[in-house]
């Protein structure tokens, strides 16, 4: 009530006093109820702290009894109100860290009639410590050593609170009752759980010992709980779901547990089902001033979310929020994600500021570079439907950075973002930029198979739009003709008279995903796994394993030539990429400081051995060129072709041969003198240099994916200190210098590529292509 409430009040009671006592008494009781000071759990009024380490002093100690006591307290903490416990210490993210105000720790000595436990407290801010009246528990009776621990603990919490006159509420403590006190032999045997062991050997314990408490029955149902299946989870919710007389916080963590792993599965009604029963525990429990009240709150929102009910999850979302501010934890991985989403529903119900203001609280904060890679193309979407394009354009600049500080430029992201970035440009004018941009997404389509992509049929209606308004109509109507044919029926727009590009929408966290942990987008993976497998080597012909013929693979040493040659006219991607892999060209003159590994190279033909690695030796004769070869290939070589046609091969003193398999481990293969043929000539050094690798109609089409991939991971990580340029059929991928990703940066023509008959067409295909996007983090024109 206001003071000119309450002043209003006092005058009617003068009057009333005199005109009529019983309303005076009535208005009296209102003021005196409004007085009344409302007593709330605030951040200011509740202490907040954690569970420190338990120490020992003394030759004597028993690290299990210690572990032991370490988990009981931690359980029986879990129950305070009137508190915030935040957890083991240790185990906390940074933020609930610095949240606590104290540390809650203690040591114990093990003396020769008893154990002793001296308390301490140790307040973070100031890092002082206080040490509280130890404990003495004889040996016999040491089963109350769980609730005399727990009681010294608390015990000195309250002394500090009442001592030092803090203007805090007394936490309300729940101990061990009478009934759960262990006996000795009980106390002894319970210390043997190992929570460092396998649930089996743990559950030995605990059946033999046979005994009920709320401790013990937790231990039982979260051993049971490692196993996530959804029969066993179903089962465990039948003994837990019904029975009330277990513990509130077991109760409230078996049904946390069952709603993640429904939503893990995206089975999201599931988990609202389940997070609503440990929302109403923790209600039951008066636990709604803690962070794991705000984590399901957070957790139904998302699962409303990604539900498709948005409207119903703000607030779930902003009552989570509210809460994590209230603690000081919206800086907390649970808070910092709850917040995203709250951004971005906001977004989806139109309130872009508020949007734009709660995704930029959170940048910089997520800390995995992937998910801020996400977070910079939903804010910028944002920006831009603001209006605020050159801002839009400086976040995906920077969002290039990373994307290329991970490798990635050819992830759903990536392209969904230069789609946007384009749109952007055109808007503060730079309508060639867009245009080209948007061009490179549609040129892709020669390196994979893009076309089903919804950002590629946007770039189609975009280029529309933009040739339209550069009144280039035929153009216009031809783009839109190959955006209605690559289009689901049902999501076709009607091209805009005005401008208005296809951009996308923001996309929410648990709805995207990263193939092989990040080594190949979905599209790289495509492109490499149609190669691969297409043809069993044991069970075809000599002859047909072998074939091979001139200028077969003339490609490569034209795409090489025009890298090492200084006068050549190169467009600003070649000239990127020949940065990336020579630096200095000078060091590099006609292949100088570079390594040919030419895995398969077809060494046993019977007119043409090895002609392909032949041609690449006389273009590059400063080049070291190895003829990596299977070792029964090798033999049939030394053994079946022609001795003047080994000695024509022989005479390119750049040439090397070794015995290995294409697919086996890179430097133990490399590295044995024994798989090297020609003795006479030295092993190629790799340190410091370029490596060049091709692999065409070898391993690329006779090895399964399932071993084309740890290849790929092998030789990221052998020669990560390598600039290395990977031709793997015909597809052109790049590692660079510091990096173990290969990144799919172009093509090869199909010239050579027919492997059962021989041509030297290229059907209208440039020698080679190369994508601008994929090379470099400036986007190029």
């Amino acid at each position: 009530m206001s003071r000119f409430q309450k002043n209003t009040l006092l005058i009617f009671t003068l009057l009333a006093s005199v005109a009529y006592a019983p309303l005076y008494y009535s208005i009296k009781n209102v003021i005196k109820k409004e007085s009344i000071p409302i007593t709330l759990e605030t951040p200011e009024t509740v202490v907040f702290f954690s569970l420190g380490e338990f120490d020992s002093k003394g030759q004597m100690s028993d690290p299990r009894t210690i572990q032991l006591l370490l988990e009981t307290t931690h359980f029986q903490f879990q129950n305070t109100t009137d508190a915030v416990y935040l957890g083991k210490h240790q185990e906390l993210s940074p933020s609930k860290q610095s949240r606590s105000e104290i540390i809650l720790n203690g040591t114990f000595q093990w003396e020769e009639k008893g154990i002793k436990f001296t308390p301490k407290l140790r307040y973070v801010e100031s890092k002082s410590t206080t040490t509280g009246n130890p404990i003495f528990v004889k040996y016999e009776e040491r089963g109350k050593l769980i609730s005399e621990v727990q009681s010294s603990l608390t015990h000195l919490v309250d002394e500090t609170v009442r001592l030092n006159r803090l203007i805090k509420r007394n936490p309300q403590w729940v101990f061990v009752s009478e009934e759960e006190i262990l006996s000795e032999s009980e106390f002894v045997k319970l210390s043997e759980y190992d929570f460092n062991v396998n649930s089996e050997s743990r559950k030995t314990v605990l059946v033999s010992l046979n005994l009920k408490t709320n401790f013990t029955e937790w231990l039982k149902f979260k051993d049971r709980l490692e196993k996530q299946t959804e029969d066993n989870l179903k089962e465990i919710w039948k003994e837990v779901g019904s029975n009330p007389k277990l513990s509130k916080y077991l109760r409230f963590q078996v049904a946390k547990n069952i709603s993640h792993f429904y939503f893990n599965k995206a089975e999201y009604p599931k988990s609202i089902e389940y997070a609503n029963f440990a929302k109403r525990e923790k209600e039951s429990s008066k636990q709604v001033f803690h962070s794991d009240y705000a984590d399901i709150l957070s957790l139904i929102g998302k699962c409303l979310v990604l539900d498709g009910k948005k409207e119903e999850s703000i607030f779930y979302l902003t009552s989570a929020k509210k809460i994590y501010e209230t603690l000081g934890l919206l800086n907390d991985p649970e808070g910092i994600q709850n917040s995203y989403f709250y951004g971005l529903v906001l977004f989806d119900v139109s309130q872009l500021e508020l949007s734009v203001y709660e995704l930029s609280s959170i940048q910089g904060k997520l800390g995995d570079v992937y998910q801020t890679i996400y977070l910079d193309y939903n804010l910028a979407q944002t920006l831009y439907r603001l209006g605020r394009y050159e801002a839009t354009i400086t976040l995906l600049k920077e969002q290039r950075t990373k994307i290329f500080e991970v490798s990635i430029p050819n992830f759903d992201i990536a392209l969904q973002s230069l789609l946007l970035y384009g749109a952007a440009q055109y808007n503060v004018g730079n309508w060639s930029i867009a245009k080209s941009v948007w061009e490179s997404i549609l040129h892709a389509k020669s390196t994979y198979a893009i076309e089903e992509k919804p950002y590629y049929r946007f770039a189609l209606f975009n280029l529309s739009v933009l040739s339209r308004q550069r009144n280039y109509f035929e153009e216009s109507e031809e783009y839109f003709k190959q955006y209605v044919k690559l289009s689901p029926y049902g999501q076709i727009e009607p091209l805009p008279t005005t401008v208005n590009f296809e951009i996308g929408k923001p996309i929410y966290p648990y709805t995207w995903n990263l193939t092989n942990n990040g080594l190949f987008s979905e599209l790289e993976e495509k492109t490499i796994r149609s190669y691969t497998g297409r043809y069993l080597f044991q069970s075809q012909d000599e002859e047909i394993r072998a074939r091979t013929y001139e200028n077969r693979l003339e490609d490569t040493n034209l795409i090489l030539d025009d890298l090492l040659n200084p006068n050549a006219y190169l467009s600003k991607s070649m000239l990127v990429l020949r940065k990336s892999l020579f630096g200095d060209l000078k060091l590099h003159e006609r292949g100088n400081q570079v390594v040919f590994l030419d895995i398969g190279p077809a060494l046993n033909h019977p007119e043409y051995p090895g002609v392909t690695s032949q041609a690449v030796a006389k273009h590059f004769p400063k080049m070291e060129v190895v003829l990596w070869e299977l070792p029964g290939e090798v033999e049939l070589f030394l053994k079946k072709v022609k001795p003047e046609l080994k000695e024509k091969l022989y005479a390119f003193s750049n040439i090397r041969i070794l015995s290995a398999d294409g697919v086996g481990d890179f430097l133990t293969e490399y590295n044995d003198p024994k798989h090297w043929i020609l003795r006479n000539r030295s092993i190629p050094n790799l340190k410091q240099k370029t490596i060049v690798i091709r692999a065409a109609n070898s391993i690329d089409i006779y090895e399964p994916y399932t071993k084309i991939l740890p290849h790929f991971q092998n030789l990221g990580k052998e020669l990560k200190e390598n600039p290395v340029l990977y031709f793997f059929n015909r597809s052109i991928l790049l590692k660079p210098k510091g990096k173990e990703k290969f990144i799919l940066i172009g093509n090869q023509s199909i010239r050579g590529f027919h492997h059962n008959f021989q041509s030297l067409d290229r059907n209208g295909e440039p020698p080679y292509s190369i994508l601008p996007f994929s090379i470099s983090e400036e986007v190029i024109p």
